[in-house]
């Protein structure tokens, strides 16, 4: 059987001939029309779509001959795929306190979860116990874990030895490494027999806060012990953690998540190089987590793409690539998820995870629907979000082929684009002297920035859409409130703490190894996550520019809920008086367009009656008390309708805002001199056109 790129040049050239025939017929039905501009899509990654893709595109693509389980493993870390075992079911539970999420880790392992993640609170991941945090640290966005205590009501009743346990270790990874692996003593678990990860992830912690407790030498140095320990006596778990999900979720393009991935991942390894611990033996050490945005083609190339990019960067090291293998950990955005129309994110997780799993990823996180709201999502949002994985895995068969996307022109192409471009990027990063100094100078936030604006420009004119928010909203819904830790259980956490914490703690130990051991010796005598990291804090990092998660639906939810308001505090949501001009054929099509387009703010149409004459039209609109007047009709007509209802509004109700359905260039000018006060069009900035209307009219944002 021949491969991809294995092609006759009899092929090659039916396949060019086919595309010039292909290509001539389009160009003729365009009747001019530039054909990049109307039929190539270019990407926020910078990557020009083609409509169609055919053989040429990847036949010369050095990386379509290799086989899954291969090197650069590109199709695959596994030869079988996920014939052999499917991905890890590592479904987050953000429960607040312990017992309660080993109520629901429980239960949910009983109905399909094979793999346990321990989300940490704010407070846990920054090494601070409950008393001494702030309260919104507390429970907020993951478990509370303060000691031994704590964790062993988490898990009691999971079998550690035959159950993956994943935990993001912060900036406390020698405090609550001992305090899992003390537990796993605890219940005579094996070390040797843990599996998972208990990994510490200095630099996204820094993006996230902006500064760090102690400083990096001083983090690596701990993770350079607890790696150390874990070779010996945990040789199957991942110490290291490399976020790469929080470019993403910032507003970054992919290309973007890639570099930082590899140059994070080189800069892990370099760290631990200079610690003594063998290059080979770091890199097995990482767990990379990235996010799964809404692109789906580009999210399946993306992951495909870095197998392809760390087999580059390890081989750089001398490594063999089959001798370090990324473990690639996934979680559905959060950066595309909404409040509004909250169930449409059961759609966007599902395509999501789809990609992932067609990416080959190792382990994959799908989102409930409400994790939005904050809190810990009810049963029935977390059984659909983990029976997304049961339908990819046992109803869809996914499972097999071993690369069910190797082979397709059009995902081969945009991998080696992307893998292309993200080399590029990474270079760039090492020209500055690494992660580490791209972060110190800000330019890598910076250019992650200036993606998220391009990003937010789409949104606001809508050229990127999101279903329910800013594109068909539902406005009988009733927006559900963010949920909030119980101040109780805050009370609680602080209480529970303080009260059994042993007055002082000792560590010792001349190298690092030593110190971990004397580190579990001390929790195992009821040291506190806070006491470890306050001994192992030093002096703390500098401050560096922060990369924030955010969700982009954010600004067109804030317009939703001031309506909302005004509506509980005048009785109704504000009006917008559409003005329909002549019959149906001349006003439908652009005052359909003003409903949609005042309706992302939840205002309230007044659009009944169509009108023969710009006099009547204006006299109706005053009479409505509506704050705006739509005026609808065509562009043609509207040089002999527009001046006259602006002027008799104007005239009637000065303050009343009249805006122009549609944006007739040559007379712009003459309308606003006329009275209009703005134009609606598909080239509008939605939602800065809509908070400045609701904030003249007093729906405060």
């Amino acid at each position: 059987m021949s491969t991809l790129n294995e092609t006759s040049s009899a092929q090659t050239d039916a396949a060019r001939a086919a595309y010039t025939q292909w290509r001539k017929a389009v160009e003729e039905e365009l009747k001019g029309a530039p054909f990049d501009k109307k039929l190539v899509t270019r990407t926020f990654e910078g990557i020009a779509l083609q409509p169609v893709y055919t053989r040429l595109d990847a036949e010369n693509l050095a990386h379509t001959n290799s086989l899954p389980g291969e090197s650069p493993f590109l199709r695959t870390s596994r030869k079988k795929g996920y014939s052999d075992g499917t991905w890890e079911f590592a479904q987050e539970i953000s429960a607040a306190r312990p017992a309660d999420f080993n109520a629901a880790i429980l239960n949910d392992l009983n109905r399909g979860q094979n793999s346990v993640v321990v989300n940490l609170d704010c407070a846990s991941r920054a090494g601070i116990d409950p008393d001494a945090a702030k309260d919104e640290c507390i429970g907020g966005c993951g478990l509370s874990v303060a000691d031994l205590n704590d964790l062993a009501a988490a898990l009691n009743g999971v079998e550690l030895s035959c159950i993956p346990v994943h935990l993001n270790a912060g900036v406390s990874p020698t405090a609550l490494a001992a305090i899992y692996v003390a537990y796993a003593k605890r219940r005579g678990s094996d070390t040797k027999s843990l599996t998972g990860s208990l990994a510490a992830d200095p630099l996204r912690e820094w993006l996230g806060r902006g500064t760090l407790p102690a400083s990096l030498d001083s983090l690596f140095d701990q993770i350079a012990g607890w790696t150390k320990w874990a070779k010996k006596n945990a040789p199957e778990l991942k110490t290291v953690g490399v976020g790469a999900d929080r470019v993403l979720e910032a507003g970054g393009n992919a290309v973007q998540e890639l570099a930082y991935a590899v140059a994070a991942g080189v800069e892990s390894i370099r760290a631990l190089a200079s610690r003594g611990i063998a290059p080979d033996v770091a890199a097995k050490r990482i767990v990379f987590t990235f996010a799964v945005g809404p692109q789906f083609f580009t999210e399946i190339a993306k992951f495909r793409a870095f197998r392809l990019l760390w087999t580059r960067a390890v081989s750089a090291f001398g490594i063999k690539p089959e001798k370090a293998l990324p473990f690639v950990h996934a979680r559905t955005a959060k950066w595309n998820k909404t409040v509004t129309d909250i169930h449409v994110n059961m759609l966007r997780v599902t395509t999501e995870a789809l990609s992932a799993v067609l990416g080959g990823v190792d382990s994959l996180h799908v989102a409930p629907f409400d994790a939005v709201l904050g809190g810990q999502s009810d049963d029935f949002a977390r059984r659909i979000a983990r029976n997304v994985h049961t339908l990819l895995a046992e109803e869809f068969r996914f499972t097999s082929p071993a690369d069910p996307s190797g082979g397709s022109w059009y995902i081969e192409k945009l991998t080696d684009e992307l893998a292309r471009k993200a080399w590029t990027s990474f270079q760039d990063i090492e020209k500055q002297g690494g992660i580490i100094a791209a972060l110190r100078s800000g330019s890598f936030q910076k250019a992650v920035a200036a993606s998220g604006a391009e990003k937010d420009d789409a949104l606001s004119k809508r050229r990127l859409g999101m279903v329910g928010t800013n594109l068909f909203p539902n406005l009988k819904e009733k927006l559900l409130e963010s949920r909030k830790v119980d101040p109780a259980v805050v009370a609680a956490r602080k209480t529970e703490v303080a009260g059994r914490r042993p007055s002082s703690v000792a560590l010792g130990g001349k190298t690092w190894e030593k110190a971990f051991d004397a580190a579990l010796a001390a929790v195992e005598g009821g040291a506190t996550v806070g006491q470890l990291t306050a001994k192992n804090a030093g002096a703390p990092e500098a401050t560096i520019e922060t990369m924030k998660c955010r969700r982009a639906s954010a600004g067109f939810e804030a317009l939703r809920l001031a309506t909302e308001a005004y509506a509980k505090r005048t009785g109704s949501r504000p009006k917008v008086f559409v003005a329909k001009m002549g019959p149906v054929l001349q006003h439908k099509a652009r005052a359909d367009f003003t409903a949609g387009f005042f309706a992302v703010a939840g205002f309230e149409m007044l659009a009944k009656e169509t009108f023969e004459t710009a006099e009547a039209a204006a006299a109706a609109a005053v009479k409505s008390g509506a704050p705006v007047a739509v005026l609808c009709s065509t562009d043609d007509t509207y040089p002999a309708l527009a001046p006259v209802f602006a002027k008799a509004i104007k005239a009637a109700k000065p303050d009343q805002t009249v805006v122009l359905a549609g944006y007739p260039a040559e007379h712009v000018e003459a309308f606003k001199a006329a009275g209009f006060d703005d134009f609606i069009h598909i080239r509008a900035n939605v939602r800065e056109m809509l908070a400045n209307l609701l904030n003249k009219i007093g729906a405060t944002l």
